[in-house]
């Protein structure tokens, strides 16, 4: 569908009109989402089962936050928030699989985006934890209640937002979590109404 939809778009024999590209742009945005979905469900199956395979390597956290931010910069400029890094954990390094804690990182970066305000921040930080160490995703977007953070890593709840206007599936943060212990850490959440949130991942 996806890639029937991307050759009409691109056709220069028969182009299509201005509503029909409207039209088209619908059937691949809500293509890409459901195939967003199809992936998170796979990953969350084979992490249920046990199959999901991890390749723990040496991963140096300033860089991978810095992908992270480039990688979801044109979304954030698009909602009019900002992204900043903070450098002063330049060295710092985990022991992790690095294409799932990119995963992990680049949902919880995109979360802060997608529940922030217009000239809203998110600020992406790596420091010392104890005896290990922590990469923060904190934002002063709308914040999250107590009651709905005891529902925050629920797979399919939306915490109400199922027919707002901002898009997801509800399986992000399952699946984080899920490969976050996986991994040997965990993740933490500080919030309060109206003044943001701070995702931890320790």
């Amino acid at each position: 569908v996806l890639g029937f939809a991307q050759l009409m778009q691109l056709s220069t024999s028969d182009p299509p009109s201005d509503q029909q590209q409207r039209r088209l742009a619908l059937i691949r945005e809500a293509g890409e989402h459901l195939l967003h979905m199809i992936g998170d469900l796979l990953d969350l199956t084979q992490f249920d089962a046990g199959r999901l395979r991890l390749e723990p390597t040496r991963v140096e956290l300033c860089a991978l936050a810095r992908e992270c931010a480039d990688m979801l910069r044109p979304q954030a400029e698009a909602a009019a928030v900002q992204i900043d890094l903070d450098a002063r954990g330049a060295g710092l390094a985990a022991w992790a699989d690095r294409r799932r804690l990119k995963q992990v990182l680049a949902n919880l970066v995109s979360n802060a985006v997608k529940y922030n305000r217009r000239g809203g921040w998110v600020r992406l930080s790596a420091e010392r934890h104890g005896d290990g160490v922590c990469v923060r995703i904190a934002d002063n977007g709308i914040g999250i209640t107590p009651a709905l953070r005891a529902r925050l890593f629920e797979p399919f709840d939306r915490l109400g937002q199922e027919r707002g206007a901002i898009e997801g599936t509800g399986l992000g943060l399952a699946l984080s979590r899920g490969l976050v212990e996986a991994m040997g850490g965990r993740i933490e959440v500080q919030s309060d109404p109206g003044a943001g949130s701070t995702f931890s991942v320790v």
